[in-house]
């Protein structure tokens, strides 16, 4: 057969349309081929992307979860912390130890109070961060400061780490106290190791065969650098998540380790599908057109009926296909239910698994949707009527989908009711309506704001408006005020000067402007440092206060208290000066009466103070005639008539010295110059000293006198033994003289549980005061009253010295008394610890007899009555005596006799005791020692001799055992001087 026999046999078949249907269906079977082909691989690559994205989302909730996870144990610890600030190392390190249980990324923590590191976990391995200051460390410094300012954790990293690798830092701000009370405490530093963090939430080495990488360091989201994975993972068309983080957030980008697959693995399984459909339906088509011409025409209806049906089934097909929709039958009869593949693909349910049905299904549904899709699907199904309803789907994974379903009613030929429906993924349509819905909300939120922006324009108007009503306000002020003010330029030309400037100067405005202030108020006694000061800082723009002295318009002396205040511009120059100055003029002048009449006042303190010490040295020289006389004729051997006058001049002489020594113990203490001394002393010693003066005479007349002392007393105690026998003396004498019978109880007690802080108490049975008389016995020259002064003597000084005393030495003086049952004096004196043990007694007594070596003594004194004095004292010891009569034969005598012992009385005339001993202490020849004997009774007399050289002090009036016994007691620890002088040669 011939090519053309060929041809034309095909035209004419094509003709009667015998093959036709044959190439429609092979055209159809084509391009639904092409079609599927693509919607496949539309299909393969969403479905790869879904499955990347579900992979992703794991990756994603384990990174969440153990980020968050760690945050909450670092709160945790933290707010252990803010509770208890003051938490030790050992406390920190079982607390953290606690927090960390069971997991492994953080390697250690540190809390920094203060920001500077002192707690630690675990210790062993980090004992070198102890100590670290943020504040000091210019590295972490800035980290530190964001966490306090902020007051929220800060993620920090990936970094490298001292201790190698790398590792994420949290830091948290730690805060104490609560409202007002808040304040920064510190912060709270924890490492995670990279390596151990990806290892856990299965980024590292995952099996899922995805390539995974992180940007976003530092918690700074998208914007941030990427610190893990391939470097070009985002250039990929990667998968994209937030990971969020309790502050900030990560990028997550994922995608298959090989790349997008762009040929789905189906696709020759589908071409031989489609191969396979297209020989079924060309073939027979074929075959078809093969029949004979009789039977075209008795089966050509129900093949065209048929193509028909097959090209609405492939329309259907494809239309299916194509919109991705799900269908589904259900038998209301049999309660049964039929899915195709589509919808198994919406449930994520297997095909081989069958549809789920009743409970099942229901169960898939989300919870706040199962309610309402069961009446809407009960009501279609009981009304016969349209179904339609959009619900959530609960995935295996936890995600949601959003379904969109309708359905029909139907019954068959067999009378079965049925609903057909469809269901479709319309996720995509509710995020568009939330991001929709959101966006009307920040555009409603825009809105708002450029009202707010609205509202603050006017405000910020009316603010305007009221500061410049207040300007007006502030420059009536400075116009009007009593203060002068100046305004100046730079080069000091003055631009105005207010009101008060004129009234206070004499200068009016116009002669003031264009002047310098130099110019209108300096004069001649005006200080040049003040006014080079002044210029100084108006030069640098600093402000100035001083007092300066400057003269009116009229000549007048004026003082101004000046304030100087330099404004400066943008660029740092001085723009304007003000000044401010204030006239203390009068304020000067009364200052200057201040100063004048102190000086005046201290003159006369000083006047009082020479008084004192003349009529001290004046009073005492007699009474050391008196004293010393009465002394030695109480040694002869006198009738019991003469014995008793004696003792009469002896105790009225020590009365009136007592009053002496009252009276300036007074002076002094009123002028402040009573000094307290500090030194060791036995407790015991200093007040059974005190009472022991006065047994002999509680003996005399009857009285108990009994001293006691409560446990826990120390032996020693630091403070003035002295002063606080003075006051005991006074306290115990003052109980012998007012209790004609009965008792006296003193009582020694420490008070709040401190046993330096010393209580004594001094009971007597006696006469007692009342309440107001007690208000007033410790004011100066008071007793009771008239009565008892006659009747038991008295100045009425001591209970106020002593008061005084007290105070001095930080304690206090108290009475409780009834009239006729007695009176209790209570004493109580903060002491010190004493700072040395006790040193042994030397055993000195004035009782014991002294044993005086030979020797040679020479008495510097002007007063013939006390040479008289000493050289009694002397007699019937083996002492060779000489005498001077002033400072200067004193200085002449010593050079020729070389004496051993010098007694110096200090007031001579010529030459003084001090003088005198400082041209003998300048000799190159042996030294002697000098005992001064004076009778000025100030402690600043004392330090005087001693300053001079000489090396003892005696009082006067001077007791012939004092004396002798110091003799004896310098004479044992010296040699004579004839031996130093033979050692010398």
């Amino acid at each position: 057969m011939t090519v053309s026999e060929l041809s034309a046999r095909w035209l004419r078949a094509l003709s009667n349309r015998t093959y036709l249907p044959a190439l429609l269906a092979l055209a159809v079977v084509c391009a639904a081929g092409f079609y599927a082909e693509k919607q496949n691989a539309t299909i393969h690559h969403q479905s790869e992307r879904a499955r990347v994205q579900q992979q992703a989302g794991m990756i994603k909730s384990r990174l969440e979860g153990q980020v968050n996870g760690d945050y909450q144990r670092l709160r945790g610890l933290a707010a252990m912390l803010a509770t208890q600030p003051d938490m030790e190392q050992a406390q920190f390190s079982r607390m953290a130890a606690q927090v960390l249980e069971g997991q492994t990324a953080i390697r250690h923590i540190a809390a920094a109070p203060g920001l500077v590191v002192s707690l630690v976990h675990p210790l062993k391995g980090n004992e070198t961060a102890i100590g670290l200051d943020y504040n000091q460390n210019a590295a972490q410094r800035a980290a530190a400061y964001r966490v306090r300012d902020s007051g929220d954790m800060v993620l920090a990293g990936p970094v490298n780490l001292l201790q190698g690798g790398s590792g994420f830092i949290y830091r948290l701000p730690i805060f104490s106290g609560s409202g007002t009370d808040r304040q920064f405490w510190g912060i709270l530093s924890a490492v995670v190791a990279t390596g151990t963090l990806y290892a856990e939430t299965g980024i590292n080495g995952n099996k899922s065969g995805l390539e995974i990488a992180l940007t976003g360091q530092d918690g700074t989201g998208p914007s941030g650098r990427q610190f893990f994975g391939v470097p070009d993972m985002l250039s990929g068309d990667p998968v994209l998540l937030d990971i969020n983080l309790p502050v900030g957030s990560w990028k997550l980008a994922a995608r298959p380790r090989d790349g997008w697959q762009c040929v789905p693995g189906n696709l020759w399984k589908l071409r031989l599908a489609l191969m396979a459909a297209a020989a079924l339906i060309v073939f027979p088509t074929f075959l078809a057109g093969r029949l004979s011409a009789a039977r075209r025409t008795v089966i050509g209806q129900l093949r065209r009926r048929e193509a028909e049906l097959e090209a609405v089934s492939r329309r259907l097909e494809v239309a299916v296909k194509t919109s991705r929709v799900g269908i589904w039958e259900w038998d209301s009869k049999n309660q049964k239910v039929s899915w195709d593949s589509r919808m198994h693909e919406l449930y994520g349910v297997p095909v081989d698994q069958g549809p789920p049905e009743g409970t099942k299904w229901m169960a898939m549904l989300h919870p706040g949707d199962r309610d309402r899709v069961a009446e809407a699907q009960q009501s279609a199904e009981r009304d016969k009527a349209h179904y339609a309803s959009d619900f959530r789907i609960v995935m295996e994974d936890g995600t949601f989908k959003h379904i969109r379903a309708m359905a029909s009613p139907f019954t068959d030929a067999q009378g079965r009711d049925w609903l057909i429906g469809v269901n479709w993924n319309v996720s995509e349509d509710v995020h568009l309506r939330e991001e929709l819905i959101r966006a009307n909300q920040t555009l409603s939120e825009r809105n708002s704001e450029l009202n707010h922006g609205k509202r603050a324009l006017e405000d910020a108007h009316a603010a305007l408006q009221k500061q410049q009503a207040e300007l007006h306000r502030l420059s009536l002020v400075a116009k009007h005020t009593s203060d002068s003010i100046i305004l100046t330029d730079a080069e000091r030309q003055i631009l105005w000067v207010n009101e008060a400037f004129t009234r206070v100067t004499g200068y009016t405005a116009s002669e003031a402007i264009g002047r310098t202030p130099a110019e209108l108020l300096n004069g001649p006694d005006t200080d040049p440092g003040v006014i080079r000061e002044i210029d100084r800082h108006k030069d640098l723009g600093i402000p100035y206060h001083n007092e300066v002295l400057t003269y009116t318009k009229s000549g007048e002396v004026a003082w101004f208290d000046t304030n100087i205040v330099p404004v400066t511009g943008e660029d740092g120059t001085v723009d304007l000066i003000i000044g401010i100055e204030r006239d203390i003029t009068h304020s000067k002048l009364r200052e200057r009466e201040l100063a004048e009449a102190k000086v005046a006042a201290e003159q006369a303190d000083r006047a009082k103070s020479e008084f004192l010490a003349n009529m001290s040295h004046e009073i005492r020289t007699p009474m050391n005639g008196i004293i010393g006389m009465a002394e030695l004729l109480a040694e002869a051997e006198l009738s019991p008539d003469e014995q008793q006058n004696v003792e009469t001049i002896r105790s009225s002489a020590q009365a009136l010295l007592k009053i002496i020594n009252d009276i300036l113990d007074l002076s002094r203490l009123e002028a402040g110059k009573f000094s307290i001394a500090e030194e060791d002393f036995d407790l015991r010693d200093c007040i059974g000293g005190a009472a022991g003066l006065f047994r002999p005479k509680a003996l005399e007349k009857g009285l108990s006198l009994q001293v006691s002392y409560a446990d826990g007393l120390p032996e020693r105690l630091h403070g003035d033994n002295g002063r606080l026998r003075q006051i005991l003396v006074n306290l115990i004498g003052n109980a012998v003289k007012f209790t004609p019978q009965g008792r006296i109880d003193v009582r020694v007690s420490h008070a709040g549980g401190n046993p330096c802080c010393l209580v004594a108490e001094v009971e007597d049975s006696g006469i007692g005061i009342s309440e107001a008389q007690a208000r007033h016995i410790f004011d100066r020259f008071t007793q009771a009253d008239a009565a008892t002064t006659k009747a038991f003597g008295g100045t009425g000084l001591g209970l106020t010295i002593s008061s005084m005393l007290a105070k001095r030495m930080g304690g206090s003086i108290s009475v409780k008394s009834d009239p006729g049952q007695g009176s209790c004096f209570r004493l109580e004196l903060q002491m010190a610890p004493a700072k040395q043990a006790a040193i042994p007694a030397s055993g000195f007594s004035l009782d014991t007899a002294p044993q005086i070596r030979p020797c040679k003594v020479l008495l510097a004194e002007d007063n013939q009555t006390n040479r008289l004095l000493v050289r009694k004292f002397l007699r019937g010891q083996p002492v060779e005596l000489a005498e001077a009569g002033n400072g200067r034969a004193a200085v002449k005598m010593f050079k020729e006799l070389l004496p051993d012992i010098i007694l110096m009385d200090m007031s001579m005339p010529e030459l003084d005791g001090i003088a005198a001993t400082r041209q003998i202490r300048s000799l190159p020849i042996p030294q002697p020692t000098i005992i001064a004997l004076t009778a000025n009774a100030f402690s600043s007399d004392r330090q005087a001799c001693l300053d001079a050289g000489m090396d003892h002090f005696l009082a006067k009036p001077v007791k012939k055992a004092v004396l002798l016994h110091t003799l004896a007691s310098i004479l044992r620890d010296t040699p004579p001087i004839e031996q130093l002088l033979r050692a010398r040669a």
